[in-house]
């Protein structure tokens, strides 16, 4: 037995392509990279799937304490049948925002780009540590 991960607006995109397959030569729902991001060893590493994405097309910024991630992954071919009944791949312009610590500086970031994965490394500052903290959660 497989087990998926259920998400109602994957489902909703799903019934959704079935009436309104393509908008203007666009999916319904734009590309959205999937992201994991780990603190280790004094950085932040952020790993996004970008498959089929021409790394010349990705940017990466740091705008405050925000690093960017923007893109836009195009469809290759233009497709004419009339009869297609899936269309699960998905294409846009996409854009992610990671909170980054404060102090982060845009010289200590590195990004490298590998088979259809980015890798970000930012290095952490000396003189912060990041700790978790608890936040109370108050009643009215």
């Amino acid at each position: 037995m497989e087990l998926k991960l259920w998400s109602p607006f994957s489902e909703l995109e799903r019934e959704w392509r079935f009436d309104f397959p393509r908008l203007f030569g666009e999916s319904v729902f734009g590309f959205r990279p999937s992201l994991d991001v780990v603190k280790k060893e004094g950085e932040v590493i952020v790993t996004a799937e970008l498959p089929g994405i021409d790394p010349k097309d990705v940017e990466v910024v740091l705008d405050g304490n925000f690093l960017t991630i923007k893109g836009e992954k195009t469809e290759e071919k233009e497709i004419s049948e009339d009869d297609r009944y899936v269309h699960e791949r998905s294409y846009g312009k996409f854009q992610r925002r990671i909170p980054m610590p404060e102090g982060v500086s845009a010289d200590k970031i590195a990004a490298s780009y590998d088979m259809g994965v980015l890798n970000v490394h930012v290095t952490l500052p000396e003189d912060k540590t990041i700790e978790p903290r608890k936040i109370e959660v108050k009643t009215t």
